[in-house]
């Protein structure tokens, strides 16, 4: 019987002490990333208040330094108090926020001293073939683009765009609420800057766990994701320098939606508008773009993790199959790794869980508004309106089926923990065929005492929405947009915001 295709890399995986690309002459400009990355992490403010490179250790190793340093400290200071307790560390924190060395003066991963070597610590150093090849920032090429100020100047980026998604948000709130004719209107402005709000809240709460590496901190895990030096580890799989960005195709449709539904929604105020162009009009347009833009860099992101960990996971698969009996070795790389996809995973149903509710609102709110409009009298008679209104329809559904056609191509589905369960199948069928039963059963028994996320809070979402949907009665709403001459009673604020 053939074999599984994850478990066809074992024979690429090669021990560190095979070869170091680190020490191959002439590899310092062709372990360059891409520009392009960079630029992405720099547009979507991704930056951090320190050093994003630094010395890696597994979390048995951090935990023993971590103990070490607070006895010093307790022995420093004459105290009696016992070192806090293992329970309360968490991996993320140690593997992401805390200041360790920089490795600007490491020259290769055999400079390293054997005090501070382990087999599970050099797996945090692999690359895309399982080698493991340590880097300093200067290397890939992050250096210039993460100069001193970056993380002070992200966090204040991202305050400015809450603040003007939370002016946005409050416009229409204001003019439109308690105003039973526009409901319709009020769910459909709602639906879309909760979309667009979405990054920039959840960048913002990265920075704010970056900034506080308290215990608190551990509630929302999942914003390790937006951590540059997550998102740098994820790269170091991915063989940047020699194959560039993967999916480029998928990075070229997220930005051209954006620039596409802008440009459509420019073309709609400027030919079949009936409304004029005010100073809100153009800087709403101009954030919006820049809005989007954001969403699908950040959607690319997402397919970019989700590569990531495609090809770590083939890694893993190999290592463990090599390194079968060696039990606390393969534990250690199966823990790493199974944290950071967990943590993926949080994120991504996190990331569900407010998106797939908004798209529900925004088919069921266009298509009742397609319905009802069927039957406007002077949509009906005038061409040119109804011309009009059919275009501010349209728009309405190319934002709506682009928005979860992107997010869906990214994410591979609307949750990220198939990549777990395929893992374990493979971990399964490895099992069969191994050679120490007992081992097997230990990862498998690991594996399966992870959290399967969180599908009931998400089903709970979407049928909390339809629920308050169903809930609504629409009559004599504003149908009409953009056309002042379908409804000379309706104020101009109310028929062209």
């Amino acid at each position: 019987m053939e074999s599984s295709p994850l478990l066809r890399c074992h024979a690429s995986i090669q021990s560190p002490t095979h070869r170091n690309l680190l020490e191959v002459p002439g590899t310092h400009e062709r372990r360059r990333w891409p520009h392009i990355f960079w630029f992405i992490l720099k547009f979507l403010n991704l930056y951090y208040h320190d050093r994003v490179v630094m010395t890696r250790k597994c979390h048995i190793c951090r935990v023993k330094d971590y103990l070490e340093r607070k006895r010093r400290i307790a022995m420093t200071w004459g105290t009696t108090r016992s070192p806090p307790s293992t329970r309360t560390m968490d991996y993320l924190i140690l593997a992401y926020e805390e200041d360790d060395k920089a490795t600007d003066h490491i020259t290769s991963y055999n400079t390293i001293s054997e005090q501070e070597r382990c087999d599970v610590c050099a797996f945090l150093w692999w690359n895309s073939e399982g080698v493991p090849e340590v880097y300093n920032e200067k290397d890939i090429g992050v250096a210039r683009w993460n100069h001193r100020g970056s993380g002070v100047l992200s966090v204040l980026l991202l305050i400015l765009a809450a603040s003007v998604l939370c002016y946005s948000g409050m416009v229409p709130l204001i003019r439109y609420w308690a105003k039973p004719y526009q409901t319709l209107h009020l769910m459909l402005k709602s639906t879309l800057i909760i979309f667009i709000s979405t990054f920039p809240l959840l960048s913002l709460c990265s920075k704010i766990r970056s900034f506080s590496r308290s215990g608190h901190a551990s509630k929302y895990s999942w914003a390790t994701v937006l951590n540059v030096r997550y998102l740098i580890v994820r790269g170091q799989f991915l063989n940047l320098p020699q194959k560039g960005l993967p999916g480029t195709w998928l990075l070229v449709l997220c930005v051209g939606y954006a620039l596409i539904i802008q440009g459509y929604q420019v073309a709609i105020f400027l030919y079949v508008s009936e409304c004029d162009i005010t100073p809100y009009t153009i800087a709403s347009t101009i954030t919006g773009m820049i809005f989007f833009e954001m969403w699908g860099l950040f959607t690319y992101l997402v397919f970019f993790i989700r590569t990531s960990f495609q090809s770590q996971l083939d890694l893993v698969l190999a290592y463990l199959k090599e390194n079968e009996g060696e039990e606390r070795k393969c534990r250690g790389v199966l823990f790493a790794t199974t944290a950071d996809l967990l943590c993926f995973e949080q994120f991504c149903d996190l990331l569900s869980a407010i998106l797939f509710p908004c798209l529900v609102l925004a088919v069921v709110t266009n298509a009742t508004r397609d319905y009802l409009i069927s039957g406007v009298d002077c949509v009906i008679k005038d061409p040119r309106i109804r011309d009009a209104q059919r275009n501010i329809s349209w728009l309405g559904w190319t934002e709506t089926a682009s928005t979860a056609v992107i997010y869906f191509l990214a994410l591979g589905g609307f949750q990220a923990n198939y990549m777990r369960d395929q893992f374990l199948i493979n971990l399964i069928h490895l099992k069969t065929e191994g050679k120490f039963p007992r081992f097997w059963r230990r990862l498998t028994k690991d594996m399966k005492h992870l959290e399967s996320g969180s599908g009931i809070i998400f089903a709970s979402f979407v049928f909390s929405v339809i629920g308050i949907y169903g809930g609504f009665e629409f009559h004599d709403q504003i149908l009409v947009y953009l056309s002042k001459s379908c409804s000379p009673n309706i104020s101009t604020s109310d028929m062209c915001i």
